[in-house]
C-alpha cells in the first residue's frame, strides 16, 4: 500500500476532467462496449504485444464501474477513450461463465498493463518480498 500519494477532492466530473485535461492527461473508461479496445493484443505470429494507450498525453486516469451496471453516465461523459478487458471463455458451451470482473481484479489487469506498456521498473525484492521503498 501506498499512503504518500497525494490526493485531492473534486466536486464534479467536470471538475476531474477540467483538472486531468490540464495536465495532459488522458481519461480511460474501463467498460464493455462496442466502441472500447482491449487493454492489450498479442500477435502470435510476431510474438508482439500492442497497447492501446497514448504516447502523446503525460499521464492516464482509468475509471472502473459498478460490476454490475458498469460506468455511469457522468463517468461515461468524461472519458476520452474506451478499454475493456478481453475475456476468455472454457468450459461448456451452455455457458457457466460471467458476464463482468470484480473491479479490483479488473483495476489489477488494467494497471499492470498500464505499467508494463509505460516501461516502470519492477519493485526491488527481499526473498520473498517486494520493498516499499
Amino acid at each position: 500500500s501506498r499512503f504518500d500519494l497525494p490526493r485531492r477532492h473534486m466536486y464534479s466530473h467536470v471538475d476531474v476532467r477540467e483538472y486531468l485535461h490540464a495536465k495532459g492527461v488522458r481519461i480511460y473508461g474501463i467498460e464493455i462496449m462496442e466502441n472500447a479496445a482491449p487493454i492489450m493484443r498479442y500477435d502470435r505470429e510476431t510474438g508482439v504485444v500492442q497497447f492501446p494507450f497514448d504516447r502523446e498525453s503525460s499521464g492516464a486516469a482509468f475509471i472502473f464501474g459498478n460490476e454490475g451496471q458498469g460506468l455511469s453516465a457522468k463517468q461515461r461523459e468524461i472519458c476520452d477513450e474506451y478499454l475493456f478487458i478481453p475475456q476468455h471463455r472454457g468450459g461448456t458451451a451452455d455457458g457457466g461463465g460471467s458476464a463482468s470482473m470484480n473491479v479490483a481484479c479488473a483495476a489489477a489487469v488494467v494497471l499492470q498493463a498500464y505499467c508494463t506498456w509505460a516501461g516502470y521498473s519492477d519493485a526491488s525484492l527481499e526473498g520473498e518480498k517486494f520493498l516499499a521503498t
